[in-house]
């Protein structure tokens, strides 16, 4: 309500006075015998100046009705503005979260040389990070789901960097492993809390896909930017500095996490407009769900078997590729490690610009399906494959790398956000684990047995096999061609709508749109009250 001013009130009071002197001093006309008696009495000048006045008094106050608006309205007007603010803030932590592991190259040579360890000794290391990564990817789905995505990424972001110290603080091999071990824990945390954020602010499957591409861009971001801030920072500080640095990092971005991000459209409307009590507003906290539900939408989810599958192979390819390719375009191309790490770099670069379009076809071109992006994707990556068996010159292997990182990245980044559209709201963190802990084995079995399959063999055969393990993705992916967000399935022995809408933690898609609907009720309130 506007409160009007003394001043105007005052005129509006001198406009409704009647001047009862008479027409004449001291005179009186009377009335005539045919007209009844009438007062006869006349506006005063004053009266009439007011009267004049009136238009910009009226003016004055519409003006200050419009600046005064509800604390949900003003919200609303600021929404995109918002969504952006926390778009940024997800995307930093984690490339954050990135740094923190990214660093394990860095690192690990002072490893062998200070503690004198062999390369199969130190690779116990890495064994214990992808192996408890994968199994905390699953297990860790329930609790993500229950707790706030902003609580767990700041925690993460603080556990990351007490991790990083302790590393470079200790001096034995098997701590340094239990400790980067647990750290794999911390990092099971980082992405599915993105998600969850992600999922609070962008609700429409038919235009997140290309929003959630971006968000995926952070990855070959960090993993661009990473090796240049390192590099620097070891040439200044010594090999320590590979630890230091990104656990100031983490930190750091923890901080501004903490002060600015607000997690959901709902906690950020009460952060806004202090109301906190509304009625959507907080959520209690889920509850867990059920073994029989998570058997029924999960494990015996034929979707998400079919994208573990396809996630599977990809794994094992971009694995492969990203850990042999130095080693197999040095001793089967005659490739110098300049042109090698050109090759990786491309693959990046084609990682970056197939995830931006990937997502923007699935939206527009496919309506919000991502099996179609996935099954094409997938198939497409064989004929580069072969292309890397039959090429011989330089410019040749960097089109095939680029070629595969354009492929093969769509599909891991998509793969994340279809096993969450296809499952309750409750559980969207449990299955995206689930698809995720097939994928790390996949990643596993590029190590040891494909190293001794090239040892044995030639690298021609795994490029053959990769060849066939694309294919196989294709095949896998084909039936998830018409598979849309938001179907109902048989859940627990009833039907359960998916997620075409995807409920956030702390608050939802559907909070903001009462929020929305409250802005409507207010504005017919007032338009009622003013008639």
């Amino acid at each position: 309500m506007v409160i009007m001013s003394v001043k105007s009130e005052q005129m509006l009071d001198e406009l409704l006075k009647i001047d009862d002197r008479p027409t004449c001093k001291g005179l009186s006309v009377p009335p005539t015998a045919k007209e009844p008696k009438k007062n006869h009495k006349r506006l005063s000048p004053q009266v009439i100046n007011n009267m004049a006045a009136l238009p910009t008094v009226l003016n004055n106050i519409s003006k200050a009705t419009a600046s005064k608006k509800c604390p949900t309205e003003a919200f609303q007007a600021q929404r995109k503005w918002l969504r952006m603010q926390e778009f940024a803030l997800i995307y930093v932590s984690y490339m954050t979260f990135l740094a923190a592991r990214k660093n394990y190259g860095f690192w690990l040579p002072s490893v062998l040389s200070d503690l004198g360890k062999s390369k199969g000794e130190a690779g116990v290391l890495g064994s214990s990070f992808e192996i408890i990564y994968g199994v905390s990817a699953v297990l860790n789905g329930v609790l993500i789901d229950m707790y706030s995505p902003k609580m767990l990424l700041v925690v993460g972001l603080l556990g990351g960097a007490a991790l990083n110290l302790s590393i470079a603080a200790s001096s034995s091999l098997p701590v340094m492993a239990c400790l980067w071990g647990f750290h794999g824990l911390v990092q099971s945390v980082g992405w599915p809390s993105v998600t969850n954020i992600f999922l609070a602010w962008f609700p429409d499957p038919a235009s997140r896909g290309a929003w959630y591409a971006t968000l995926s861009t952070c990855q070959n971001a960090g993993a661009a930017a990473l090796p240049l801030l390192l590099s620097v920072a070891i040439s200044l500080f010594g090999s320590k500095a590979a630890l230091y640095v990104p656990a100031l990092m983490c930190c750091f971005v923890a901080a501004v996490l903490a002060l600015f991000l607000a997690g959901s459209p709902a906690a950020s409307y009460a952060r806004h407009t202090g109301s906190g009590s509304q009625g959507t507003l907080p959520k209690p906290r889920p509850t867990p769900p059920s073994a029989r539900k998570l058997r029924d939408a999960v494990l015996l989810n034929r979707q998400l078997w079919l994208m573990g599958i396809t996630y599977f192979c990809i794994s094992m390819v971009r694995t492969f590729l990203s850990d042999w390719s130095t080693l197999f375009l040095r001793e089967a191309k005659g490739m110098p490690l300049t042109g090698s790490s050109r090759c990786l770099f491309l693959m990046e670069i084609g990682g970056f610009l197939g995830s931006l379009a990937a997502g923007s076809i699935s939206d527009k071109v496919f309506r919000g399906r991502r099996g179609p992006v996935v099954c094409l994707c997938s198939s497409l990556l064989a004929p580069s494959l072969l292309g890397l068996v039959w090429a011989r010159s330089a410019l040749t292997l960097q089109a095939c790398y680029a070629a595969i990182g354009f492929c093969a990245f769509p599909v891991h980044v998509l793969l994340g956000l279809f096993a969450r559209e296809v499952v309750p709201p409750s559980i969207g963190s449990s299955a995206g684990g689930f698809i995720k802990c097939i994928a790390q084995v996949g990643g596993a079995m590029a190590g040891l047995p494909l190293g001794i399959l090239q040892q044995h063999f030639g690298v021609e055969l795994v490029l053959l096999l990769l060849v066939a393990m694309a294919l196989l993705s294709g095949v896998a992916a084909a039936p998830l061609w018409s598979t849309r967000a938001g179907e109902q399935r048989v859940i627990g022995g009833k039907k359960e709508q998916t997620q075409s809408k995807i409920l956030a933690r702390n608050g939802s898609a559907a909070d903001f749109n009462q929020m929305h609907a409250g802005v409507k009720v207010h504005r017919k309130s007032v338009g009622s009250k003013l008639e």
